[in-house]
């Protein structure tokens, strides 16, 4: 892609996500929704037609954002189940889950609902609605990180090509996930996502939410804050941050992978609990 249009799209996306923290914005969902729903195995699948006929996850994993503010009022803390706060600098000690309103918490939660066989059919509906985005979510590594900047939507950075001002969270959410389709058909990037990475599944499903959490928290410190210029630990520069072509070219690429991990993942927990 030129640099010119490569800027103008970078722009647009952060004008779309300025000021928002929906992880992965809806590009970055919808791919993880069409890699999941590929993993299935056909008993899930089977379960999944039946909990919620002609499901579709690309859709699905958008509703935890869009409905944001009703859930808020008829589940209260809802809108603290996208992340975990858990800090960038060693020796920090904070409580990333404060009364159980954390991803990694409700995560388990809904899990166990979508297991239950008892449970009625709107409840597992919910439930597995809610994996979906949530899932997803935990592996934008600033939904698994803070440094005192509210997972980077106060930390102010500007790109090549544009004047205007945004924060990290919203290029990490939105511009590179648009930078890595680069104008593609999501459903078919992510088919190319999927067969791009097909040898690393079955390793990407080990583990469990807080070892996934514990990785992109890492990812966090060495790919989103490290290589940032006069990053220091705990403290939020005065000035926006230029990213430069070289940060933007990474980032891209640590999305397409963690983009096929969240998708990966989402299967895994949705096949184990509809065995």
């Amino acid at each position: 892609m030129k640099q010119k249009s490569l800027a103008l799209l970078l722009t647009a996306a952060l004008a779309l996500a300025s000021g928002q923290a929906l992880a992965w914005g809806q590009e970055g969902h919808r791919i993880t929704g069409y890699i999941a729903q590929q993993l299935l195995t056909p008993q899930a699948r089977a379960q999944v037609a039946a909990l919620l006929p002609n499901a579709d996850f690309a859709q699905l994993a958008l509703y935890m954002d869009q409905h944001k503010a009703e859930l808020k009022e008829s589940l209260p803390g809802s809108d603290q189940w996208h992340y975990n706060d858990e800090p960038v600098c060693d020796g920090v000690v904070e409580d990333d889950c404060p009364n159980g309103n954390c991803a990694s918490n409700q995560i388990e939660r809904y899990r166990a609902v979508l297991a239950d066989k008892q449970a009625s059919q709107a409840a597992r509906a919910q439930a597995l609605t809610f994996l979906i985005h949530m899932v997803g979510d935990i592996h934008q590594p600033l939904h698994a990180a803070d440094n005192h900047d509210r997972g980077g939507n106060d930390f102010k950075v500007t790109l090549p090509g544009s004047k205007k001002t945004s924060n990290l969270h919203s290029v990490w959410d939105t511009a590179l996930v648009q930078r890595a389709l680069g104008g593609q058909d999501e459903s078919g990037w992510a088919a190319q996502d999927l067969a791009r990475y097909q040898r690393d599944i079955a390793g990407w499903q080990r583990g469990g939410v807080k070892d996934w959490i514990a990785e992109s928290n890492q990812y966090a410190r060495r790919d989103v804050y490290g290589p940032l210029s006069g990053f220091s630990c705990g403290t939020s520069p005065s000035a926006p941050v230029y990213l430069d072509n070289t940060y933007l070219r990474a980032g891209s690429a640590l999305v397409e992978q963690q983009l096929a991990k969240a998708g990966a993942r989402i299967a895994m927990v949705i096949n184990q609990a509809l065995r």
